[in-house]
């Protein structure tokens, strides 16, 4: 395990940030090379991982890292504060979004041919939720408005990048799995 003044400074910078924090800030902040941070990144997680005392974890999300609470724990925590869900999407709600996440960038037609039905309210409440945002417009007549997701989507599923989305075949597999 690496211990050294900037193995406790990252951590630090961590804890403090309470938010995801990038490599490249984490390079900037303290003047280490990119490789030497990731490095320090993992040997604090695997710290955390190892000891089963710890009710946090170092958590790789939306392209940076952030301490989180232990899915074993995460309960009996909410529990204990009255954490409360941050509102559970409708159905249709998560299928517009599921669509967005896979075929981005798409416009509101392109979903509604997809899904057979209206989507207003859906994309409304995303963008409300911050899950998805507007990144530009179509080169088409009319020149419709184009919606990709954020890195608070990122942040909610707990995923890296959008890479770590699970493929269409993974997920039928699970259907007939399950």
């Amino acid at each position: 395990m690496i211990v050294d003044k900037y193995y406790g400074l990252i951590e630090a910078v961590l804890f403090y940030e309470n938010e995801v924090v990038s490599v490249d800030k984490l390079t900037k902040l303290t003047g280490l090379d990119s490789a030497k941070v990731e490095e320090i990144l993992m040997a604090i997680k695997n710290s955390y991982d190892e000891n089963d005392v710890h009710g946090i974890t170092l958590a790789e999300i939306a392209g940076g890292y952030v301490f989180q609470i232990k899915k074993d724990i995460s309960l009996d925590f909410k529990q204990i504060y009255n954490v409360r869900e941050r509102g559970k999407l409708s159905r249709s709600a998560m299928t517009v979004l599921s669509i967005i996440a896979y075929k981005q960038p798409i416009t509101k037609s392109e979903i509604e041919d997809i899904r057979g039905v209206a989507c207003d309210n859906s994309i409304r409440i995303l963008l409300e939720k911050n899950l998805i945002s507007i990144c530009g417009r179509k080169d088409a007549l009319g020149r419709p408005l184009l919606y990709g997701t954020t890195d608070d989507f990122l942040k909610s599923f707990n995923l890296k990048s959008l890479a770590d989305l699970p493929t269409i075949n993974e997920l039928k597999s699970d259907e007939f799995n399950g």
